[in-house]
């Protein structure tokens, strides 16, 4: 039970990842074997190592690709017309989704502190997130929506902050926030980011 007949090494993949995901939820990151995703996936454990060099990296790319180029996907639908509005709706669902894989990637981000491998990976993943948000930042500055005065990294580093900070927030059950009172918070802050008009 190799990859199975009349499937590509793709979909092999992307079987893997939903596999990977299933098991990760049901039982944790220490609980989860690669032996068990196989197993879900229908596959051999020595298939997984022809994708990925390790549990870490399969259950890291398992993850990141739950909500990977989430603003570009905004956009290609036209859900978003510029790149504030996707920011915009973005924001205003983070506490909505954030429960959803809040146990998760608190799990992996504590197994970090523990396993040098699955930091190194982890790590790795978080800094692809912030390059490819700060390249959509940069898109906005360079269509005028974004103050060019700000600093791309620091602007991505307080995204990626907001995002976790909800994560956090979900997955200790923290009381939940008023939509509109959030949205209204969301909006005063990307507001803040648009280019100022000079002071007279």
């Amino acid at each position: 039970m190799g990859r199975k007949a009349g499937v590509t090494a793709e979909e092999t993949r992307r079987d893997l990842l939903a596999a990977a995901m299933k098991v990760l939820l049901t039982r944790g990151y220490e609980g989860t074997r690669v032996s068990a995703i196989a197993r879900e996936a229908g596959v051999t454990s020595g298939a997984i190592y022809n994708h990925f060099s390790s549990k870490a990296e399969l259950l890291t790319a398992a993850i990141s690709e739950q909500g990977p180029g989430a603003i570009s996907d905004l956009m290609r639908t036209g859900e978003a017309t510029s790149v504030l509005d996707a920011f915009r709706l973005i924001g205003h669902l983070l506490p909505d989704h954030a429960g959803v894989m809040a146990p998760v990637i608190l799990e992996l981000i504590a197994t970090s502190t523990r396993d040098a491998d699955v930091a190194r990976v982890v790590r790795g993943e978080f800094a692809q997130k912030e390059r490819e948000v700060a390249d959509v930042m940069r898109l906005g500055q360079d269509a005028g929506e974004i103050d060019t005065r700000l600093d791309v990294e620091a602007l991505t580093r307080f995204t990626n902050m907001l995002a976790l900070g909800s994560i956090v927030a979900a997955a200790l059950e923290l009381k939940p926030i008023d939509d509109r009172a959030w949205s209204a918070v969301i909006d005063r802050l990307l507001d803040a980011v648009t280019p100022q008009e000079p002071t007279p």
